[in-house]
This record gives structure tokens, sequence and C-alpha cells, in this order.
């Protein structure tokens, strides 16, 4: 057998095969893991990841690669995806078993996606490293063949259901039970998925004029969220980051701004101007766009930094770190090249992109392995902080350890009862270790209540001549229960005195763009009513007026057996 490319048509057979054999496979595993007829068996819930994400290496790569090298590819990536899904299930919580890694491993998506990419265009190539065009080509390419796959696939399964529904009209309700049967779904999914797969790779000048397309509209997004971009960080200048940190979503707000810039920079450049013309505007957009993805990183690395530093690890906050580390290097890398003084426009971003991709692969493989678990880091992080005093141990959130940590957590509780530094220690940690399952939510640490008094500077009195009461300045409220009051993101909300339960007493009716909440005073403290209103722009005009008066209601409410209903409309 000759080391070459399978032609069409023995691609085609290959995918389908892929698709039919696995989906049968998947077929007859994925009804025995049903936790309530079977208890889960190991070997299934890695077989099944592995068949189902093994399928798409074997359908993207089956008219790339070479013969040999697809199998041994094929088989080196089936083995990776059986050990991070081994590790998976023996280090976390098996409870939360998910056979598309919809957890803490979902970065073997862009594990496999890169590492893919940079096997096949290397064989392709016929080196380690290929030209940067090969690598540009081929990504773009799967990526939009994933999605054409991903819509064929939907429509093709809504067209099943509607066929399904007609026969259903007039009583034959046998085609219904036949696509809901685990043996013809999967095999099915698979044979569409493997159609889709196999017609982009067929189809070279569609798929060139659709990624064309994608591309043309996404770089000239770049020039908007660039703006967006520079409005931000003058703004920050002036407003300090405070406010940024307060969204206590700073970390996550930022990454996902690094990861537009980065596909919308990428978008713009494509293979640099030598391949075509780019509009100066997008030149200088994507210039601009690599500072700011600098600027981003960094203040998202500051940002999870500052919560690490005050909370310690946890995994969530681990692959977050993932994050900031290649954002930050992408950031670097990215404003180097926008400030070369010579050269082709951007053009150190074809050497970055590749040397970055074999750090994330690295990266990702290390995380999604023992080598860096962010379970085991994340448990040992933990530990040390509360055997070392840097949090106190009424201050310490065990249910990180007992809970989110995996079997390395609970490993370190066991360490700790056993050889903990003080009493006090290694009786909580057994008191922990002691905790149910189903009681994880039991035992969170609570977050520690802010509280805030009436901001005067954003409440502009509605009625004349009166002045707000003292009691009600000098008290502080909860920053929750202030918000429902007058949002945060207000410039002033309108407040009406008013007394609205004949009591004697003016209450406080406070206008916050279309809602108004009430607030009265009970046993010397003030409260927030259960109840608002929702009124429309003419009434908001009216109510600026102060014409505004109490009004009751026309029916009553009912007390039946000491419980209050009030009549619906």
């Amino acid at each position: 057998m000759k080391n070459e490319i399978l032609s069409p048509q023995q691609g085609l057979i290959l995918r389908l095969a892929v698709g039919l054999v696995f989906g049968l496979a998947l077929g007859a595993l994925y009804d025995q893991l049903d936790p309530v007829k079977n208890p889960p068996v190991l070997w299934m819930q890695i077989v099944v990841p592995v068949l189902t994400l093994g399928a798409f290496i074997i359908w993207a790569s089956a008219a790339a690669m070479r013969r040999i090298s697809l199998g041994v590819w094929s088989a080196i990536a089936l083995g990776l995806i059986a050990l991070i899904a081994w590790n998976s299930l023996a280090h976390g919580d098996t409870d939360q078993y998910n056979p598309f890694f919809l957890n803490l491993a979902f970065l073997i998506y862009p594990f496999l996606f890169i590492a893919n990419e940079l096997v096949s265009s290397g064989d392709q190539a016929g080196k380690p490293i290929a030209p940067y065009a090969l690598y540009f080509d081929e990504a773009w390419k799967r990526g939009v063949q994933l999605a054409l796959a991903g819509l064929f696939t939907i429509m093709f399964w809504g067209i099943l259901w509607l066929g399904a529904t007609l026969l259903g009209f007039i009583g034959f309700d046998w085609f219904k039970t036949m696509i809901q049967n685990e043996y013809f779904a999967w095999p099915a999914s698979g044979l569409a998925i493997a159609a889709a797969v196999h017609l982009g790779d067929v189809q070279t000048k569609l798929m060139h004029a659709f990624r064309s397309l994608v591309l043309g509209v996404l770089s000239w997004l770049l020039p908007v969220i660039t703006l967006i971009g520079v409005i931000f960080a003058v703004s920050l200048c002036f407003s300090g980051l405070e406010p940024l940190w307060r969204t206590k979503a700073a970390t996550a707000s930022l990454l996902a701004a690094c990861i537009a810039l980065v596909l919308l920079i990428n978008a713009a450049y494509q293979q640099g101007d030598e391949e075509r013309p780019v509009h100066v505007v997008l030149k200088w957009s994507a210039r601009l766009a690599c500072g700011l993805l600098l600027v981003f990183s960094v203040l998202a690395a500051y940002s999870l930094y500052l919560r690490i530093h005050q909370y310690g690890l946890t995994p969530e906050r681990f692959l977050a770190g993932v994050g900031v580390f290649i954002a930050v290097l992408f950031g670097l890398g990215y404003a180097y090249a926008a400030v070369l003084p010579r050269g082709r426009w951007l053009a150190t971003i074809e050497t970055i992109n590749i040397s970055l991709a074999f750090v994330k692969v690295a990266v990702f493989l290390a995380v999604l392995t023992p080598l860096a678990d962010p379970l085991r880091l994340s448990a040992d992080s933990q530990a040390s902080r509360l055997e070392s005093g840097a949090v106190a141990l009424d201050k310490f959130d065990w249910r990180v350890l007992r809970y989110e940590t995996g079997t390395y957590g609970r490993e370190a509780l066991a360490r700790l009862a056993k050889s903990g530094k003080t009493d006090a220690i290694r009786a909580k940690a057994k008191e922990a270790l002691a905790w149910k399952d189903e009681d994880r939510w039991d035992h969170a640490v609570a977050e520690p209540v802010i509280m805030v008094k009436p901001e005067i500077q954003r409440l502009h009195i509605v009625s004349p001549g009166t002045a707000l009461p003292t009691s009600f300045l000098e008290q502080a409220f909860t920053s929750d229960d202030w918000e429902s009051i007058c949002f945060k993101e207000s410039k002033a909300c309108d407040v009406l005195l008013l007394d609205m339960n004949d009591d004697g007493n003016a209450e406080l009716l406070v206008l916050d763009n279309r809602r108004l909440r009430t607030i009265y005073e009970d046993a010397g403290r003030w409260k927030i009513a259960p109840i608002f209103f929702i009124v429309d722009s003419d009434d908001v005009t009216a109510f600026k007026a102060g014409k505004v008066k109490p009004s009751k209601p026309q029916w009553n409410d009912l007390d039946i057996n000491g419980e209050v209903q009030t009549a619906s409309r």
C-alpha cells in the first residue's frame, strides 16, 4: 500500500464507515450509561468520548493526510482522548460525568482542533513546521467545515422530525419511534456529519467563497471593537479600576475581549497585504487592536491575581489563569508585531501564531492530564494556605476541598484530619470529610455583606420644600438592597415623599427609570416594601411634576386562614 492521500471516493467511504460503525457502537453504549438503569462502568464512560471525538479527528483528516500518517495520528489521538477521559473520571466527581466534556475538561476541544491542524498541515508539507499559508487555509477550512456540518445535521434532524410529525397526523408512529431509537439516531447523525464534512472537501470553490465571506465580515468588525476598546481604555484612566472590579466578572469579560481581538485581528490580517490589498482603516485598526490586546490581557492577569491572592486557587481560577497566560503571550507578541518599524504590515504575526499554537497544545495537554491537573494544583494551594496561616480557620472555604477538587481535595482533607497543625484544623477536616455529597451547597462560605449608605447626590427630590429624612440618609443598607432601590448604572433617581398607608408618616417613592419602589419606616428602620410599580413614559413625566397621590384599591384583599390573597386582573 502506497503512503499517499486517499482519493475523494476512498475518503468518502472511510468517513461514512466511521460514522456508521462508531454510531452503532455509541448507540449500544449510550443506553448503558443511564445511571438510573445501570451503575456506571468506567471503560464505557471512557469509550463514549473516544468514539465521539475520535470520529471528528478521522473525518477531518481523511482527505488531507497520507494513509500511514492518518492511521498513526488517529491512534495517538484516540489514546490521548482516552487518557484525558480517564483522568477526568479518576480524579473528578463521578456524579458530574459528562461524555461530551461539558466540565473542567472542555479544553479538550481547542486542544484536539489545534493539534489536528498542526499534524495535518505538517504531514501535507512533509516537514514538522508547515508554511503559514497552509496552516491558515487548513484551520479556517476546518472551522467552516465544522460549522456547516453542524448546521447540516440540525437541518437533517429537523426534516426527520417534520416527517415524523406529518406521519403522526395520519396515525403512523413507527417513524417517530424509529428515529428516537439509539441504534438509528447515532449512526444517522454520524452519516450526516460525515457526508457534510466530505462535501466541504470536494466543493473547494464553495468553501473558499464562504470562508472569504466570513473573513470579510469579521474583518470589518475590527474597527468597531477597536473603537469601543479605545474608549473603554481611556475611560479607565479617569474612572480608575474600582468600577471594573465591582462587576465581579472583570477577568472573564477581559478574556472574552482578548479572544475577540485575536479572532478579528487574524480575520483582518489573513495572509498579509501581499495576498490582497488591505484597506488602511483595517491596517490601523489592527495595530491599535494589538496594543489593546496587551492592555486587556495585563488587566485580566492583575484581576485574576487579586482574586487568587484573596481567596486562593480553585479549578475555575486555574483555567482562567491558563487563558490569561496565553492572552498575555498573544498581547506581547502582537504588540511587538505592531510596533516593528520595518517589514511587511504585521508580518511577525505569522511566526507568533505558529509558535503559540505549539505552546497552546503543550499547555492544554498538561492541564488535561495529571501533569498540571487543575484539581490537584487547586487542592494543594488551598491546603497550603490553611496550614501557612494565610487564611483564618473560620474564613476557610472547606467546601472547595470537599466538593470542587475531586479526589485530590478529599485526600488533602484526610491528610489534614490526620496530621493538621492544630487540633481545630484536624477536627474541622474530619467534619468536612463526613459531609454528604448531596449537601454540597449547604456548606458554602457566605460572601461578606457590604453595607452602603444612600448616595444623596444621586437622589433628586421631586416634592417641593421637602428634604429626605435624616434617619434614612444615616441608615446603611446592604449593597443588594440599595441596588434594588436605585441601580448603580442610573445617574440619578427621583424621590417623592408621600403617605402611602395612612399612618400619618410620609413614605419614600423612588423612581428609577420606569420602576417605582416604596421605602417605609418601621420601628425606627427603613425597609423596602415587597411591591413595586412599573410606569410608562407619561407617568414618569407626571411623577417628576409631583402629580401623584395615593389611591385606595377598589377591592380589598382576602385573608384566607391567615394567608392574604391579592385579586388578579
